[in-house]
């Protein structure tokens, strides 16, 4: 989600972020990203997701509204998740060379 609102120079509604979402998770066209794992979506981004990262300064969201838009901590963010995906597929990429742990 925080790449989406990165990627945006304009606040974005909640209903897109959760369209765009369901779509990515179901691998979709985003015109099929709707029923039960679209409302899943939507559901865990207001109930949980929105307000969490917008205690930490990741986005701006606007309850009334229903819109997000990028916050100041937004760029560190994207920052340590990248780093963080970096690291991961660098293990991963390590245990494949050597699954069983050994030095050779």
């Amino acid at each position: 989600m925080i790449e989406l609102v990165a990627e945006s120079d304009r606040d974005l509604s909640v209903r897109t972020l959760a369209r765009e979402i369901a779509a990515r998770e179901q691998d979709v066209p985003l015109e099929r990203a709707t029923g039960e794992p679209y409302r899943n979506v939507y559901n865990a981004l207001s109930q949980t997701h929105l307000s969490t990262l917008s205690d930490a300064d990741v986005i701006i969201y606007d309850s009334e509204r229903q819109t997000v838009a990028a916050g100041p901590n937004l760029a560190i963010t994207l920052l340590l998740n990248n780093l963080n995906q970096t690291a991961f597929r660098t293990l991963q990429n390590l245990e494949d060379v050597n699954p069983d742990g050994s030095d050779s």
